[in-house]
């Protein structure tokens, strides 16, 4: 026995226009149509229905449906854990954002801005003891990247720099590029190579090198906002020659989609 669209509609709680849809999206396609063309589904049709419109409310793509109801079981297996997965990102990052315009204090003109690195980036670091001073590594800035460039490697314009230790006269830091994924480098000591997966980042722009207070002041803000940092901070300065970086706070990891 077959049921009108209108019939359907009443047994599955969709609308005739969202059943359309997703007959037009080849997602649920009417089991035949009647003689006077209109569209007709089967019983059996009823939780297929339900279950498609279930996925689409937890905003599954329609093509990630698709290749579910036409998957083995492991494969569907695979995309559930894909499908966890980047909703705890997704419900992380709306933490972050509702700390975020929590944090806001509209009679301050200092304010922390929110940066996303929505794919994988690859980096190549090189460690550097210098001592302590304003801005103590910026001139390595051109032998890093020439260095880099020797070895094969295509690098970005921005420079990235991590404090890894301080003390009372030296400090031990890594700089670092962006390089492009297929850049490979064989283990050369006092180079580390680095793939980071999508992130969240609190940013505090346009810090002055010449500024020793920056870090106290990044700190108070962190705290207004309630973030907690989960990896290390980065200055990110736009060119070997800038005189001035944003400062990055990683604040959700989150984890590549398989």
């Amino acid at each position: 026995m077959h049921l009108t669209i209108q019939e359907f509609s009443k047994k599955t709680g969709l609308s005739p226009s969202k059943l359309r849809f997703y007959d037009k999206k080849k997602l649920l396609q009417p089991s035949t149509r009647l003689e006077n063309g209109y569209r007709a589904y089967t019983y059996d049709q009823i939780h297929q229905a339900k279950m498609i419109d279930s996925l689409r409310q937890a905003d599954i793509s329609i093509e990630d449906i698709k290749l579910y109801h036409g998957a083995e079981e492991q494969e569907k297996k695979r995309l559930l854990l894909k499908w966890k997965e980047d909703l705890d990102n997704r419900m992380e990052v709306i933490k972050a954002a509702r700390k975020y315009v929590g944090g806001i204090n509209v009679e301050s003109p200092q304010t922390l801005l929110l940066s996303r690195w929505e794919k994988e980036k690859y980096f190549v670091w090189q460690k550097f003891e210098v001592e302590r001073s304003p801005h103590p590594f910026e001139k390595y800035f051109v032998t890093a990247k020439t260095v880099l460039e020797n070895q094969g490697a295509i690098c970005s314009e921005e420079v990235y720099v991590i404090n890894k230790d301080i003390s009372k006269n030296k400090m031990i830091g890594e700089i670092g590029f962006e390089v492009d994924g297929s850049f490979f480098m064989e283990e050369i000591e006092g180079f580390r190579y680095e793939r980071v997966p999508p992130k969240l980042f609190a940013v505090l722009e346009n810090c002055q090198t010449s500024n020793a207070f920056h870090c106290f002041s990044y700190i108070q803000l962190v705290i207004r906002y309630g973030f907690q940092p989960v990896g290390y901070k980065m200055e990110r300065y736009s060119n070997i020659h800038a005189k001035t970086y944003d400062y990055l706070i990683p604040v959700v990891n989150e984890c590549p989609l398989i």
